[in-house]
């Protein structure tokens, strides 16, 4: 007790000391015009947009001073010459404090405030189908004075990436963003039309594990606001392991990847490891999209980026009308989206097991939703956003 009761206290001097800090070096040191810092998942995991333009930045400005957010050190992968720093540890105020630019996908600490000549491009991380922020009726699950935090932090962005007029009109209306907004697309879906996707494919399923012959289906929920525990989302797993073995567990392995903001622990029986594998801790969602054959979801904005593999998508929606009615879409969702809408797992691998059945019925709804919210993807995207997003800072 008196241990807990020590950390509580040295939290409460820490994130006060650190703001300060940060208003120091901000108002007192001069910014590094070389300096970047990226951030993806609140310093969780190495991917997404950011990822991709630091990928694609670093291959043609090596000499730049690049610094990630991360637990580990992937990012050195990619340049050795990468600083990695912990979310909210000394050095990290210290760099946003002093970079040139910022890149993330979701946002730095609320309470901060951007320093003029600090340049941030906001990448986002996916199309909207569920009403967010201002656009909510009724926002649950969040702490108060959530809407006040998150629109200052709107009013440091520079720039907005987005991946259609759709997303651009939704953007705008949740989030209250009247700044430029870059509409070419999503960086982080430049993995699928890259030349060498089939062989990071077969890198991918090799890495996992999963034999050649099987067919593999990646599942990736979303979150729900009324799932939490102790003030943090959790994930109550409805689809059946045990359906899964009976009807398709002989030629089907099924990747599991629960939404980042989750704190659950996903309980997979021991029996069942050689073909129900936990991915919420691989570092790129992409790349699980391309190893895959298929893809479960549900109201994620993953079926947005998973149209770019021309693969068919399934909808377990076992909440369907408690999720649409609390937080409300943008769009006709039933009506709408390219796949079967399902609220039970025997249903939902009965669908599965028809297999090309599939495209006879939903080709035609495929090639409208993907057209509607997947216009600009394709190669180099990454390039494209980012060139565009320093040639706008430097104009001024």
């Amino acid at each position: 007790m008196k241990l807990r009761q020590r950390f509580r206290h040295t939290r409460k001097l820490y994130f006060p000391t650190m703001k300060f800090l940060y208003w120091f070096w901000s108002h007192f040191s001069p910014i590094n015009p070389n300096r970047i810092v990226f951030e993806s998942s609140v310093g969780k995991r190495y991917e997404d947009s950011p990822r991709v333009i630091y990928e694609a930045m670093v291959n043609m400005y090596p000499d730049l001073e690049y610094v990630w957010v991360s637990r580990n050190n992937q990012p050195l992968q990619a340049n050795p010459n990468t600083k990695i720093v912990r979310r909210l540890s000394f050095d990290y105020y210290r760099y946003l404090a002093t970079s040139r630019y910022w890149i993330n996908n979701q946002n730095f600490p609320t309470y901060l405030t951007k320093r003029r000549g600090t340049a941030y491009l906001q990448t986002w991380h996916g199309t909207p189908l569920k009403k967010m922020q201002h656009d909510q009726e009724v926002i649950s699950g969040r702490k108060p004075g959530y809407l006040k935090r998150v629109t200052h932090a709107k009013n440091q962005w520079t720039a907005l990436v987005s991946p259609s007029s759709y997303a651009t009109k939704a953007f705008r209306s949740a989030f209250q963003y009247e700044g430029p907004v870059i509409e070419k697309g999503y960086p982080r879906n430049d993995l699928f039309f890259a030349e060498d996707v089939e062989t990071t494919r077969q890198k991918i399923r090799k890495q996992l594990d999963i034999a050649p012959d099987k067919k593999v289906i990646l599942y990736a929920p979303t979150f729900r606001d009324y799932e939490k525990s102790h003030g943090r989302f959790v994930l109550d797993n409805q689809l059946d392991f045990y359906e899964f073995e009976h009807q398709l567990g002989d030629d089907y392995v099924l990747l599991m990847r629960e939404h980042v903001v989750v704190a659950s622990k996903l309980q997979i029986p021991e029996a069942m490891s050689h073909n129900i594998i936990n991915v919420s801790n691989y570092p790129s969602v992409q790349e699980l999209m391309i190893a895959s054959d298929m893809l479960i979801t549900d109201y994620s904005s993953i079926m947005f980026d998973y149209l770019d593999t021309n693969k068919p998508i399934y909808f377990f929606c076992y909440d369907l009308e408690k999720y649409l009615t609390l937080r409300g879409v943008y769009f006709d969702f039933t009506k709408e989206v390219p796949g079967p809408l399902v609220d039970s797992a025997a249903a939902l691998f009965n669908e599965i097991g028809q297999g090309d059945q599939y495209w006879q019925t939903y080709d035609e709804k495929y090639q409208a939703f993907k057209q509607k919210f997947a216009p600009h993807d394709g190669k180099h995207t990454a390039d494209i956003v980012y060139q565009t997003f320093f040639s706008m800072v430097n104009k001024h």
